[in-house]
């Protein structure tokens, strides 16, 4: 009985010490430093030995946030990075506002891998996983298909199919949108109607993002011929996710829409079509039109768009919401601010939750302190980007 007791004891012992060295093994993490002068972090590469990664991004950046925490804490991502790179978060302050005017970082997170002298290799961009991340990486090492390496060829007149679909797919993980819709427009020369073709729509399908390009014009226009050769499904996800993120970035972007071209064309465009969502998309785009240029007819619209009752529930509360920050943070006119203080008094007087309340109820007074203490000096947002 004694020695079956022993026997159990020592099972259980190695079960737990054998767990405890898994915690241990799963708790490696990049060595990550913060914020550090460009200088000392070139020194450190050469010193020894090794290549750089910069992570671009803030505390407030969820897809910023997941990587550091979930996948920059991962062995295998662990290991493979601290072996190779002098790795630093830039989340901060001035030389991270230097940096990424030095490299053209745009967004967040945006992670760039340079060789020991701060030359670019290679760029990744957005939200991923561990899996995806040790692919990139590895692509960036390959000096003959990283970022760099495949514009180098591109501008050199390569343009086989199967290198083109290789740089887009480089192309949209970095995030490089504008170049992307360069590259997909030439590869989509001639007829229009190309895409109807399988090859060709599935580079149209995956990789123009340029959501008032012929092609995608052509599409939505006739969308009911579409529907028939590639389901409704994946037409209407392409037009949504567009729509969508456009009309986002019009209205909560830091640059005045009015002045982008196409933004005149797809307003007029979304007051024409039949399609189901365009109502939704107009009560981003009608008062956007108007954001850094008239704060007071900005505000007009967005009333007009719940006197039509158009957003409704929860979207509705959150579309307000998200206008009282807008006016906090880029409203210049005094008058204008009588909008947002009315709109957080609705929203305080609707709230479903202690917390709404709470919140609501901040910033209501974050927009009456402003109202009280307006800066007549109209502040130039228009330089974040």
């Amino acid at each position: 009985m004694i020695r079956k007791l022993f026997l159990l004891s020592g099972t259980l012992l190695v079960l737990i010490t054998g767990g405890f060295q898994h915690l241990k093994a799963q708790n490696r993490k990049v060595d990550l430093k913060e914020n550090l002068p460009f200088n000392e972090v070139l020194k450190m590469a050469k010193e020894k030995k090794k290549l750089i990664f910069l992570d671009f991004g803030s505390i407030t950046c969820k897809p910023c946030m997941y990587i550091k925490k979930e996948v920059l804490t991962l062995d295998s991502v662990a290991d493979f990075i601290n072996e190779r790179f002098v790795s630093v978060d830039y989340n901060v302050g001035a030389e991270k506002d230097r940096l990424r005017k030095l490299y053209s970082v745009v967004g967040e997170p945006v992670l760039l891998i340079l060789d020991q002298n701060g030359v670019l290799m290679h760029r990744m961009a957005g939200k991923m996983e561990g899996n995806q991340l040790m692919q990139r990486f590895k692509q960036g090492l390959d000096v003959n298909n990283n970022f760099v390496a495949l514009t180098a060829s591109y501008n050199k007149g390569t343009r086989d199919a199967g290198f083109v679909l290789k740089y887009l797919e480089t192309l949209f993980n970095a995030s490089e949108t504008e170049t992307m819709n360069k590259v997909v427009k030439e590869y989509l020369q001639g007829p229009v109607e190309r895409i109807k073709e399988p090859g060709v729509w599935s580079v149209f399908y995956k990789y123009d993002q340029d959501i008032a390009s012929r092609e995608m014009m052509y599409m939505f226009d006739n969308r009911e011929e579409f529907y028939k050769l590639f389901g409704k499904e994946k037409v209407d996800g392409k037009i949504n996710k567009l729509y969508s993120e456009k009309s986002i970035f019009y209205l909560y972007g830091h640059k005045p829409p009015i002045d982008d071209p196409k933004f005149r064309v797809l307003l007029d465009y979304l007051r024409k079509t039949d399609y189901p969502r365009a109502s939704e998309w107009l009560c981003y785009f009608v008062p956007a039109q108007y954001k850094y240029k008239d704060w007071n007819k900005l505000g007009q619209e967005v009333d007009n768009i719940y006197s039509f009752n158009v957003l409704k529930g929860k979207a509705g509360a959150s579309f307000k919401d998200m206008m009282l920050t807008q006016y906090m943070m880029y409203c210049d006119d005094l008058k204008a601010m009588k909008y947002p203080i009315r709109w957080s008094e609705e929203l305080l007087n609707t709230a479903g939750t202690d917390a709404e309340k709470k919140r609501y109820a901040a910033s209501r007074a974050s927009l009456l302190e402003k109202e009280k203490n307006f800066n007549k000096e109209k502040l130039n947002w228009t330089d974040m980007n």
